[in-house]
């Protein structure tokens, strides 16, 4: 279930671009990330920082797509997000010698 809560906004965007064009996909997928974190934060409390990390590239590539009416910047979005993710899981290895995948997953999954 969790799975189909986090592919929410991709699922309103792809349908909202089927239906209408890019820019109005893109704006539902920014108000779509806004209802997501409101509904994270007042049901459990606490969202987690790749959903905020999230919300913050979708609030500025989205508004500069919406702003300058240009789709190329709505298209970085992931590239930058899996990009900041890679770096962040590299540079805790490099420099502090943490392992970032064990310490989310470590309360989730139960391993020998």
């Amino acid at each position: 279930m969790k799975f189909l809560f986090d592919l929410f906004r991709v699922i309103l965007f792809f349908a909202a671009y089927k239906f209408a064009d890019i820019y109005v996909a893109t704006g539902v997928a920014i108000g779509a990330t806004f209802v997501q974190i409101g509904w994270v934060h007042f049901r459990h409390g606490k969202v987690d920082k790749m959903l905020w990390i999230s919300l913050g590239l979708i609030t500025v590539f989205g508004g500069l797509t919406l702003l300058l009416r240009d789709p190329t910047f709505i298209k970085w979005k992931p590239t930058v997000l899996y990009w900041l993710f890679a770096a962040s899981l590299l540079g805790s290895a490099l420099l502090f010698k943490k392992n970032l995948i064990r310490g989310m997953l470590e309360h989730q999954v139960a391993l020998p």
